[in-house]
């Protein structure tokens, strides 16, 4: 209970540092960053991970560039995403005329840590959402970092098939509560075919035992 008290007040203390920084990087950016937070924060740093592998591979991201280098520097701008016309320029923005502030990024509180996670992570999604050129839901990203996918091999392969195959609302809210094993039987069996699908695709070598086992893992909850 101790654990959990603290986390929420850590997640809490995260959401207020957000909304102190509003003005650096607009509202829409603010009320996304605070969402990922409320409805994510658990997993925010798998998250957080899997939105940098992926906005490297789609070169959102340049390869050593990391999310919350990216969150730390937006909150020191004075322009807003709202001030560009794609992501893309907003990124580079940051990216260039942005020099991170090294003392203040080394000595953050965990608040500032997690709210900076949070804003660098939800501009990388909207750059990969751009890049794809379709909104990718919320429930994809949570169920991808329940299932760990950013401790995989080939992990930028494994998840863009798996926001291709999940991007509609439905089908990517059926996938996190596959994950959390509180799908009935009916839908179950069909978000686990479709994983199957996935799998198979990925690694048409894989044997049938191989692949069913991914497709078990992947539901950590029930």
């Amino acid at each position: 209970m101790g654990f959990w008290s603290s986390v929420g007040s850590c997640l809490s203390s995260a959401i207020s540092c957000v909304s102190s920084v509003v003005s650096s990087i607009g509202g829409a950016l603010a009320s996304g960053a605070s969402s990922l937070l409320k409805v994510a924060g658990p997993w925010l740093g798998p998250i957080g991970q899997i939105a940098q592998v992926i906005g490297i591979a789609l070169d959102v991201l340049k390869p050593k560039e990391h999310v919350e280098e990216l969150g730390a520097k937006a909150m020191e701008s004075d322009k807003s995403m709202a001030d560009f016309d794609s992501t893309s320029e907003y990124i580079d923005y940051i990216r260039n005329d942005i020099k991170l502030d090294t003392e203040k990024f080394e000595h953050a509180t965990e608040a500032e840590k997690l709210a900076r996670l949070a804003i660098g992570t939800c501009i990388t999604i909207k750059g990969v959402e751009e890049k794809k050129g379709f909104d990718i839901p919320m429930d994809t990203w949570l169920a991808l970092g329940k299932m760990g996918m950013e401790k995989l091999e080939g992990k930028s392969k494994d998840i863009d098939a798996m926001i291709e195959a999940f991007k509609t609302g439905e089908s990517a809210k059926d996938l996190n509560a596959y994950v959390d094993g509180k799908l009935d039987a009916k839908t179950e069996l069909a978000v686990g075919d479709k994983l199957a699908d996935v799998y198979r695709q990925l690694e048409p070598e894989a044997s049938k035992e191989a692949i069913e086992k991914r497709v078990i893992d992947a539901q950590v909850g029930g």
